[in-house]
């Protein structure tokens, strides 16, 4: 059932066979849908020309910002999450800017689920990077540390913290047989039961999406 707090979907993805782009724009942000549709072209431009994950969220960002000026829309319209995953040469190169889930399962089998969240409640978009004024808000109190929860079927769980903007996985690409991306909406799963409402398990979620046997028809689509 969809949810009904949102009227309008503010997420947008592009997935082709050499990369895909995920980004989800904020709520209560003006026109945040169509921000995260010019950040994810942007993003896609960036991939075909430069492709280097430490310089792609904030010039995806400066191009970003430019379209939107030019249609007469805020700067708060991008405010919004990027993530991609492209192959470099023999790497699969996997980013999240702002917050989402990264889940990687190798040749082997071995499935890795990477949580990044903002405790403060406030993902540090990639547009913050180039306002100084809100991204110094964002420091304020430490508003702009994230949590990494990697969840790992090799082992236990792992939890750390850092204030890095953007967080990067390098990977040997003949190693995996998948990676994918999602926004923060896979968290917001809920069953009803005895006239209550309960959230899913988490990982329950993550292994129902990631069920298919194959890569096409239209679930996977």
């Amino acid at each position: 059932m969809i949810g009904a707090t949102h009227s309008v979907c503010q997420d947008y993805v592009v997935a082709k066979n050499s990369y895909i782009i995920l980004s989800d724009g904020c709520s209560t942000s003006p026109d945040s849908d169509i921000g995260s549709r010019l950040l994810v072209k942007a993003a896609e431009q960036q991939i075909k020309t430069n492709p280097n994950p430490e310089t792609l969220p904030e010039e995806t960002a400066r191009l970003a910002l430019a379209w939107a000026e030019a249609m007469h829309l805020p700067p708060q319209s991008v405010d919004a999450t990027l993530l991609t995953a492209f192959y470099k040469n023999d790497e699969l190169l996997v980013s999240c800017s702002g917050d989402g889930v990264i889940v990687t399962e190798t040749t082997a089998g071995r499935r890795d689920v990477y949580d990044i969240s903002n405790p403060s409640g406030y993902p540090l978009y990639p547009s913050y990077l180039l306002q100084p004024d809100r991204l110094a808000t964002m420091a304020i109190n430490g508003r702009s540390v994230k949590e990494v929860k990697h969840y790992s079927s090799a082992g236990p769980t792992r939890t750390h913290r850092c204030d890095s903007a953007t967080h990067i996985l390098r990977l040997t690409a003949k190693d995996y047989r998948f990676v994918a991306l999602m926004s923060d909406g896979v968290r917001s799963f809920y069953t009803t039961a005895d006239k209550s409402v309960a959230p899913l398990d988490f990982s329950q979620v993550i292994s129902e999406l990631l069920s298919f046997k194959s890569w096409y028809g239209a679930f996977v689509a």
